[in-house]
């Protein structure tokens, strides 16, 4: 996350800064951080607390937000308490985030969410305009990215090769990659051949993201269909 994330956050005198946050990058380090900020600095307690919610999933559905809608509705236990929402997830489907406008727009008094997400890129506009945005200082590797799609068949596989045993690099490559194709080439400009890369790549990020994935499969498949740049 960007270094100065628990500042945007808030802090013990003032409280939380708003109502919706939105954090990018690594789900379960995130995660692991946030409740500690949240305990040791704004005094909300995450274990045993019937106010706190915090749920991580693959891909956050319509139902899932349904449900959050439902919940996030109901008054806290502890009078005038806060209740604390953290959703993390590597996809957040349009139809989900279409729903979480409404609840974003008008939540309970004293709801607050935390959306954790490897990358806030496939995020509708109107949503992230509701939320405090905290990038991931990191960012993408454009230069690798425009590299490898510059190589031969058997340059991007001899790549892969290097690549494949550092999990780490693998997974944010193929986000680059995802990133690269989706910033490049707008929706109204792509033609099938780059739709149905995208799409993959999509799916692929998505995996990456999931148990036990089938890392150099993904990378060999990627470095023979990506479209050379």
């Amino acid at each position: 996350m960007n270094s100065n994330w628990k500042q945007k956050i808030g802090n013990r005198e003032n409280g939380l800064s708003h109502h919706a946050f939105l954090l990018e990058g690594e789900i379960s380090s995130n995660v692991l951080e946030l409740r500690n900020f949240l305990e040791s600095e704004m005094e909300i307690v995450t274990t045993a607390n019937p106010d706190y919610f915090q749920l991580v999933l693959e891909t956050f559905g319509i139902d899932d937000a349904r449900d959050l809608k439902e919940t996030q509705s109901r008054h806290s236990f502890k009078e005038n308490g806060k209740k604390i929402f953290i959703i993390g997830a590597n996809i957040f489907t349009v139809e989900a985030q279409n729903s979480l406008l409404k609840v974003f727009e008008e939540p309970t008094e004293g709801t607050h969410f935390f959306v954790l997400t490897p990358s806030s890129q496939f995020f509708l506009p109107t949503l992230l305009s509701r939320v405090v945005c905290i990038y991931n200082e990191g960012g993408s590797n454009n230069e690798e990215v425009t590299e490898f799609l510059k190589k031969s068949y058997l340059e991007r596989l001899l790549f892969v090769v290097e690549l494949k045993d550092d999990h780490a690099h693998a997974k944010r490559f193929i986000e680059d990659v995802t990133k690269y194709f989706y910033e490049k080439y707008p929706a109204e400009k792509r033609s099938k051949e780059i739709s149905k890369t995208l799409e993959l790549l999509i799916d692929y990020r998505s995996y990456a993201n999931g148990k036990a994935p089938s890392l150099k499969n993904m990378l060999e498949h990627i470095a023979l269909v990506a479209p050379a740049q």
